[in-house]
């Protein structure tokens, strides 16, 4: 999902450098450990739009959080700019929705008293 979107904001600044080899359990935890609050904000305001089908909210939502995303990868996980079109940083970026969306949707049901597990 977020791929495309920061694959877009990289390009200008990608060279035609080789891939890294990228871990993309170990990139999606480590961006799952920098994500700021102000980041799973972006990503709840998404959801929002995106359910309430307001796609120009949503896809500028996202677009930020993207922007913000490929910024921890860069500067707090190793990554380099070269390795957004590779296929294990579309894998990491896949699980680190995934884990995002987990913890927002945990968030949700504690916050009106309904433990999970």
């Amino acid at each position: 999902m977020f791929r495309s979107l920061a694959l877009a904001a990289a390009i200008t600044f990608c060279t035609g450098s080789a891939h890294a080899q990228i871990n993309p359990e170990q990139l999606a935890t480590c961006m799952t450990t920098h994500t700021t609050p102000s980041m799973k904000a972006n990503v709840k305001q998404f959801m929002i739009h995106a359910l309430q089908e307001n796609k120009p909210d949503a896809t500028s939502t996202l677009l930020t959080f993207s922007f913000e995303a490929l910024g921890v990868a860069t500067s707090k996980c190793g990554m380099s700019f070269a390795d957004v079109s590779s296929p294990d940083f579309e894998t990491a970026t896949k699980r680190y929705g995934e884990i995002l969306g987990e913890q927002i949707i945990t968030e949700a049901f504690r916050s009106i008293d309904i433990p999970i597990n």
